[in-house]
């Protein structure tokens, strides 16, 4: 076996990277190891091997000055071949008892035969019982003369605190595909395999982090002359990756025909998607603008992430994890295995890559919302008198929009009734023509905007705030331009109900009822007026005078709170 045969004998073939062996190492130079220690990580990440390394280093005649193993003596021959009666390793998976720790108890109190240590190795630690932690509980606080435990774990939370805090903990972290890649360089090279770089960088991504299962790997594509691609079943991952494709497309339908592809193949689902979850987590990273070394992955997976981000926004893609996070977790309980996976790709499919601008304006609306910011996260004090205000400022907010819009429909339908047939049939060119001037010219809009702002407190304390803050900018046909600094107060403003608001008021005010379009402005935000500082706490927030408009609104996220 690859992995037994090209185990690390030394704390220095663990690597130039590895601060775990290099500081164990250190320890024993100095004689200053610990009498206990508790190894966590994942799976395949070396554990075992340094513990086996320091069980070498504690019995070796002839230790070197850097504190490694001479790995020559009879003790470390003995250690290496699994013969040293000094060391004991101890699987917690099937000797979890109380019955198993006490029997430990007995013998560690005999002196070491052979060597000058006694180790004991405790694999899964985690696996134990409570009585059999509580025995040895005992034992590691009043631990016998030359004698060293070495638990090792890949469940840390399950490990109580008592046994933690009578050990030194090193944390063991999953190394990276170009680290794994580098040990399997090695390897195929001593074992004269031909193969090639990317090929290397499949394995050792199908590996997950699993120095041992990368070698399992290497060593059956060599001994068994077969094909990596056709050995790691890369045609399901091609799967995912199509599949990824038609959900971006919002086609169910050929995203559903996949999965009973990949279910009829006998690939475990539960591990296929947690591959696509894999997948779109990289998806995530480059859409945030990470570095490409942070994905993990092989240049070609690499290059078709960087193609299909193009396509997708990061709230589809954050929505999209989230419903597959939870498919993932039913997988296993269900009765119908892909029935999960089918609902969760249903589910992201009913709605579109963007999502519906009038529904996360609603959503906006509420304080219950996500988009909603708390002020005290950011440090601002909401007045306490203004709390109980909120919900019945809030309701006759309401009341007053809904009696404004109820009496705007009323007119709107009356003047369609008094319309004549002959208006409506009129010829489509001159309709254009209209369009293209302006209703009502734009210094009109400029004199009266002041007027305009200060009627909309009178139908909603936060869009006044808003308002306050644009600049109308031009007016094309019914248009109204008016220029933003950032995208909330767009969205805010461009929702289906405040442009019914909107459009009302500038009847009242302007004579004519405008549609309101949002522009960004290049511009950077400029301070705030007294007026302006007065408007945004008319949104209940305490704001310091000394801060300018662009602080105060980088602290909500480029948006404001909206209060009521």
């Amino acid at each position: 076996m690859y992995y037994t045969k090209y185990r690390p004998q030394k704390f220095s073939e663990m690597g130039s990277d590895n601060e775990i062996a290099d500081v164990i190492a250190k320890q024993v130079q100095s004689g200053k190891t610990a009498h206990a220690y508790l190894m966590v990580g994942p799976r395949g990440t070396g554990k075992t091997t340094i513990a086996r390394i320091l069980a070498k280093a504690l019995n070796c005649e002839k230790l070197k000055p850097n504190g490694d193993p001479c790995d020559k003596c009879s003790n470390c021959v003995s250690i290496r071949e699994g013969s040293f009666i000094d060391l004991i390793e101890i699987d917690a998976a099937s000797n979890r008892g109380i019955d198993d720790i006490r029997d430990l108890k007995d013998k560690i109190r005999l002196a070491p035969t052979m060597g000058r240590n006694k180790v004991y190795i405790i694999d899964e630690v985690h696996m134990l019982t409570t009585e059999a932690f509580n025995a040895l509980l005992k034992t590691l606080e009043e631990p016998p003369k030359k004698t060293t435990f070495i638990l090792c774990t890949t469940e840390e939370h399950k490990v109580p605190a008592t046994i933690k805090s009578r050990c030194q903990v090193f944390k063991f972290k999953r190394p990276t595909v170009k680290q794994i890649v580098s040990v399997l360089k090695s390897m195929s090279g001593s074992e004269s395999i031909e193969i090639s770089q990317d090929d290397l960088m499949k394995i050792a991504e199908a590996s997950m982090g699993d120095y041992r299962g990368a070698s399992v790997l290497l060593e059956q594509v060599h001994e068994g002359d077969v094909d990596v691609n056709t050995l790691l079943n890369l045609s399901s991952k091609k799967k995912y990756v199509e599949c990824v494709g038609y959900l971006l497309d919002s086609d169910s339908s050929k995203a559903l025909d996949i999965v009973s592809e990949v279910y009829g193949e006998g690939i475990d689902l539960y591990v296929w998607v947690g591959e696509l979850l894999k997948y779109l987590r990289s998806m995530l990273f480059v859409k945030s603008g990470v570095s490409d070394s942070m994905t993990d992955t092989t240049m070609e997976v690499l290059d078709e992430i960087k193609e299909q981000v193009k396509k997708v926004d990061l709230k589809w893609l954050v929505r999209t994890i989230n419903i597959l996070l939870e498919a993932h977790k039913n997988i296993r309980g269900s009765f119908i295995t892909q029935l999960p996976v089918e609902i969760a790709i249903v589910e992201i499919c009913s709605k579109d890559k963007d999502s519906s601008k009038d529904k996360e304006d609603e959503d906006t609306d509420s304080p219950n919302s996500s988009s909603f910011v708390d002020p005290k996260v950011h440090g601002y004090s909401i007045p306490k008198n203004t709390r109980k205000l909120e919900n019945s400022e809030e309701k006759k907010d309401e009341k007053k929009e809904d009696e404004f819009l109820e009496k705007e429909a009323l007119s709107t339908k009356k003047s369609k009734e008094s319309a004549t047939k002959s208006d409506s049939d009129s010829d489509e060119e001159e309709k254009e023509k209209k369009v293209e001037e302006p209703i009502i010219p734009f210094k009109d809009v400029e004199k009266g905007w002041s007027k305009f702002v200060k009627e909309s407190k009178d139908l909603n304390h936060s869009l006044t705030a808003l308002l306050t803050l644009c600049k109308p900018v031009s007016v094309e046909g019914r248009c109204l331009i008016v220029e933003v600094f950032y995208p909330f107060h767009k969205e805010r403003i461009e929702s289906a109900r405040t442009r019914k608001l909107l459009e009302g008021l500038s009847e009242s005010v302007f004579g004519e009822s405008l549609n309101f379009k949002c522009v960004l402005s290049k511009e950077k935000p400029k301070k705030l007026k007294k007026s302006e500082l007065e408007a945004l706490t008319d949104l209940n927030v305490v704001v310091p005078s000394n801060m300018d408009g662009k602080s105060i609104l980088d602290a909500f996220d480029g948006g404001l709170p909206i209060m009521g």
